[in-house]
């Protein structure tokens, strides 16, 4: 989407040419208290999320205010996710060579409200390899690094820090590696540790778009973010990350269902977009696919998996905005590993995203090598004509409009059909919710999606909330939640809101990027979200 200057702070972590300050809402111990605890692991209990989250957990995965790393220490790892049993390598630079540093892996989670555990460290000597230095945009002492001038591409090539020989007993889920150098500079970066095929829900995280946003190097896919305002139409996961202390977008956008999924001790598998795209069939292994962050970049091997998950049965919720926006391809890198690399041809262009015909927000056509050769891959939006294959005609919405000043709206409940038996006996039971109920926690955020009358929105879409924004432009649009049931009975949500999640638990990663009332839970909105996961599971009739 057009890319705002509200989000270029958030990824990039600098304003004004200086290094972001994060803060952190930590939930009390006694706000934590008060939340349901975890099933507790009882004989005869497999359910392997239940039984980890029953260990002791720490809060020790969190970096402290004033102690993230921007140029002190940086790293990346060499695939984004790892089966138990497989190795998994760590590229890690300090600032000087032999420099001591802790490599700690924390498994997120809810763990008695503390979000973590700590399942492995080990101190390491640092290498100086060079760093990126986001105040000058400029890379330092980075002999190694490959840049591709035509494409803009940009990898570290770092030789080799660690590698880690995942543990049989690791539990599938989304891994934070913590580096701190012996000032107590601290710096992530992220994987997802595979496993446990058998659950009826499997976890995507958005790995894809975190590395569009990723500007290390100077450049990502975006001009705001790229050095001369030039954007990358090719970026590299061979770097390290310069969103959120490395986080990612984990931390903002994924934390909080992550939290609230396992805190209720619901049986998931977790893998990355990566592994959707190189195996779409193993997604028919599920009941219920759930797209939890900002998951805006999709390869062709995606959008065509995840389809042909719903006309095999298999229930789709997508829990914030903005899904299956752009078109992307993956490429193998400059040494040619396999998908270390998002291609995405485009430019940013003026014009109003909210009209149903999609704005002038537009690819580059003429750069892509597949135009005019396989036009069914080339990295336009969805819903461009080139390509012709709308996001709503999938998700039942799709992205309309932003605002970078807009830090929350209130989410309006107020269903279209308040009297369809399916709303009724399947999804409001226990939630107390009522028609033109509104709750200005914020959630709706600075992204939303809507309904479009486009003639690809699926036949029977129900509309659960419309909810009033206003774009950057000063537009007025607004923001739908809606569900459909597909032909082959998998039931479709999506909340058309990129802060929904937020309502479910109460961790913040920077309260300033949210208007979300400091932390608070909302009781109706978790149980709605547990009346969805178990439509999500079942077959239903139109």
């Amino acid at each position: 989407m057009r890319r705002r200057n509200f989000f270029v702070l958030v990824m990039s972590g600098i304003a004004a040419g200086a290094a972001l300050v994060v803060t952190r809402f930590v939930p009390s111990p006694a706000k934590q208290a008060s939340s349901a605890p975890v099933q507790p692991a009882i004989p005869g209990n497999d359910n392997p999320i239940v039984i980890e989250n029953a260990l002791p957990g720490t809060g020790g995965w969190q970096i402290p205010q004033l102690s993230q790393a921007t140029t002190e220490i940086q790293v990346y790892v060499g695939a984004r996710s790892v089966a138990p049993g497989q190795s998994l390598t760590f590229f890690v630079s300090t600032r000087e060579a032999s420099t001591l540093y802790t490599l700690a892996i924390y498994r997120m989670g809810w763990y008695q409200g503390t979000g973590g555990r700590l399942m492995s460290t080990v101190q390491l000597h640092g290498q100086a390899q060079g760093y990126y230095d986001p105040v000058t945009e400029e890379l330092v002492d980075c002999p190694s690094a490959f840049s591709d001038p035509a494409t803009g591409l940009v990898e570290a090539r770092w030789q080799p820090s660690y590698t880690l020989t995942v543990p049989a007993d690791w539990t599938t889920g989304l891994y934070l590696a913590k580096c701190v150098d012996n000032h107590g500079m601290q710096t992530y970066t992220t994987f997802d540790v595979l496993g446990n095929e058998t659950a009826p829900y499997v976890v995507v995280t958005a790995d894809t778009t975190y590395a569009a946003y990723n500007n290390w190097g100077g450049r990502s896919l975006y001009p705001n973010t790229s050095k001369g305002n030039i954007p990358a139409s090719k970026v590299s996961f061979d770097r390290p990350s310069t969103s959120q202390g490395g986080s990612d977008q984990a931390l903002v956008f994924e934390a909080n269902a992550i939290h609230w999924l396992e805190r209720e001790g619901y049986n998931v598998a977790y893998i990355s977009s990566i592994d959707v795209h190189t195996h779409p069939e193993k997604l028919l292994q599920y009941k219920a696919y759930l797209s939890i962050g900002h998951d805006e970049y999709w390869t062709r091997e995606m959008r065509d998996g995840v389809e042909a998950a719903r006309d095999h049965g298999v229930g789709l919720a997508f829990l914030e905005a903005n899904g299956s926006y752009w078109q992307a391809r993956l490429e193998p890198n400059s040494r040619g590993v396999a998908n270390r690399t998002i291609v995405c041809y485009k430019v940013l262009t003026h014009g109003n995203l909210s009209s149903d015909s999609g704005g002038t927000f537009q690819s580059e056509l003429w750069r892509d090598p597949f135009y005019g050769v396989d036009n069914t891959r080339v990295t336009s939006l969805w819903r461009d004509p080139v390509v012709g294959r709308p996001e709503n005609a999938l998700i039942g919405i799709m992205y309309s409009d932003y605002n970078s000043t807009l830090r929350g709206v209130a989410w309006n409940f107020n269903p279209a059909n308040a009297d369809a038996p399916f709303l009724a006996e399947n999804l409001l039971s226990g939630t107390g919710l009522q028609s033109g109920q509104a709750f200005d926690n914020g959630l709706v955020g600075y992204e939303w999606d809507r309904v479009f009358n486009n003639g690809h929105t699926p036949p029977g879409l129900q509309v659960l909330a419309t909810s009033h924004v206003l774009s950057i432009e000063g537009i007025k649009d607004t923001s739908n939640t809606t569900y459909y049931i597909a032909p082959s009975g998998a039931f479709v949500f999506a909340s058309g809101s990129i802060y929904w999640t937020a309502g479910l638990d109460n961790y913040r990663y920077d309260p300033t990027l949210y208007n979300t009332k400091e932390g608070e839970e909302i009781p109706a909105i978790q149980e709605l979200m547990k009346n969805l996961l178990a439509a999500l599971i079942e077959k239903h009739t139109m």
